[in-house]
């Protein structure tokens, strides 16, 4: 790591971003993500995250490339979203993280705090979710690749976790997970374009912007339809597919989504969408223990959804975890006194976004909890961000069709010591979706049902005995699609 990423480097660049400071330490963060991250320890206190792109060894799939640009547009164009309507700040999206400390914001041209106190809707409240960007640089001259620079929020993946998430935690984190999808699900596009979120935000920038021209590169555009940009993400991958002479059933993938994706057409508007929201390794928590001594004031139930500057955790999950002997703790206090808290606190890795239909979010496709769809469901001003309700359940069996082709052509691409085990994982996720769309794709056409024809059935690849017998994801009306219905 350190031949390859040598610290003296990072420790220049860091250095050149945040002037008057100096670095006192860099540490990998050990992650399972493509990009590759850095913690840095400065001077003034601060801690700043270093992103950088994947080694150019590593074989990447096509919508996998330009992560850096991506995540350096998507949270830059949120934070220029969620500041737009405040008269008070002006070019905000620029400049040191001075500007953004802890959520209180202090204009260029001297303008008043914006405190949270006085933020008032749900788009503003992502204030305190998002990473600051400090520094952007697209060439690869002085650290060997692009790189990024944030002001992180707080907080440590769940993989990362020192002690694993227990039941309760679990609840309040799923329901904490679900809001904060469904508040980033309320940005839509600034063009009404859907696809990759660096083909919609990047169509804004001249030809002569070099964000602009690296766009132009990797030839990715936004499209005028929800079902012309899926078909693009779609054949990407299997095209990906093709380059590794990956072996499986192309026909039945492509048929079924032209004589379905029509149902597509019925997302009329491109919302942000976060693909990997449901992967532990993004997701960012934070673990406190508060005192009850004030009584009601300290509980997280008394603030109400509403509140704009915090995500409301689970009802099921509020009460204090007591110490099972029943024992007074270490400061002499009843265990009723100690509320332990677990708070999200936003993803580490913001580069896999697309504007399109909120559940094309891989969690969506994975049985999500009932938590989570509980706060995916909360209200925010009676807002609906699920169109076309009727065709959910066609549209989570091409959106699983797809996730699942991507998470065998990823095998291919990178593969390591668990490699077959995922691919057969992914395979059988591909064949339940394929038997899926094949039931509705006779209910559609009117066909008596028949039994899959053997093309969807057969895989080169070994199976486990009893493999035909395992059930596959369930999409019915007791499957995810239930509960967004």
């Amino acid at each position: 790591m350190d031949r390859l990423h040598p610290f003296e480097p990072m420790r220049s660049v860091i250095q050149n971003a945040l002037p008057h400071t100096t670095v006192e330490s860099i540490n990998p963060l050990p992650s399972c993500r493509l990009l590759r991250f850095f913690s840095a320890k400065v001077s003034d206190g601060r801690t700043v995250l270093l992103s950088m792109t994947p080694p150019p060894i590593m074989r990447l799939l096509r919508s996998e490339r330009a992560m850096n640009l991506s995540e350096t547009l998507v949270t830059k164009w949120i934070l220029e979203e969620v500041l737009q309507s405040s008269t008070q700040v002006e070019n905000t999206g620029r400049g040191s993280t001075d500007a953004y400390q802890h959520v209180g914001i202090q204009s260029e041209s001297g303008g008043p705090r914006i405190s949270p106190e006085e933020i008032g809707d749900s788009s503003e409240s992502m204030l305190r979710f998002l990473p600051i960007l400090v520094a952007h640089s697209p060439s690869p001259a002085e650290l060997g690749s692009p790189f990024n620079i944030f002001e992180p929020p707080k907080g440590v993946s769940i993989s990362g976790l020192p002690a694993p998430l227990n039941a309760s935690e679990r609840k309040t984190v799923d329901f904490q997970r679900g809001q904060l999808v469904r508040r980033l699900s309320t940005f839509t596009s600034p063009n009404g374009f859907f696809g990759p979120a660096i083909a919609v935000i990047g169509s804004q920038f001249e030809s002569t912007d070099p964000r602009g021209a690296q766009l132009a590169s990797f030839g990715i555009r936004g499209a005028r339809t929800w079902r012309q940009a899926f078909h693009a993400l779609l054949e990407g991958v299997l095209r990906d597919a093709e380059d590794m002479a990956v072996t499986f059933s192309y026909e039945p993938i492509r048929g079924y989504f032209n004589r379905l994706g029509y149902l597509l057409e019925g997302v009329t508007t491109a919302r942000l969408v976060i693909l990997d929201a449901s992967d532990e390794s993004n997701i960012l928590v934070s673990r406190s223990t508060k005192s009850n001594e004030k009584g009601a004031e300290s509980h997280p139930h008394t603030t109400p959804i509403h509140d704009p500057n915090r995500i409301e955790i689970d009802s099921a999950s509020e009460k204090s975890q007591t110490d099972r002997s029943g024992k007074e703790g270490k400061d002499g206090k009843s265990p009723e006194t100690q509320q332990p808290i677990i708070a999200v606190t936003g993803f580490r890795d913001w580069s896999n976004c697309v504007f399109g239909d909120p559940l094309f979010a891989e969690v969506f496709s994975r049985d999500p909890p009932s938590e989570f769809l509980r706060g995916f469901n909360s209200q925010h001003n009676g807002s609906n961000l699920v169109d076309d309700r009727e065709s959910v359940q066609a549209r989570l069996l091409l959106y699983e069709c797809y996730h699942a082709t991507v998470g065998v052509v990823k095998q291919f691409y990178r593969p390591g010591p668990n490699s077959s085990d995922r691919e057969i994982t992914a395979r059988r996720r591909l064949v339940a979706a394929l038997k899926r769309l094949q039931e509705v794709d006779e209910e559609v056409s009117g066909k008596r049902p028949r039994r899959p024809s053997a093309n969807v059935e057969v895989w080169p690849v070994k199976k486990p005995r009893g493999d035909r017998d395992s059930p596959g994801p369930s999409f019915g009306m007791k499957g995810p699609g239930a509960g967004i219905i």
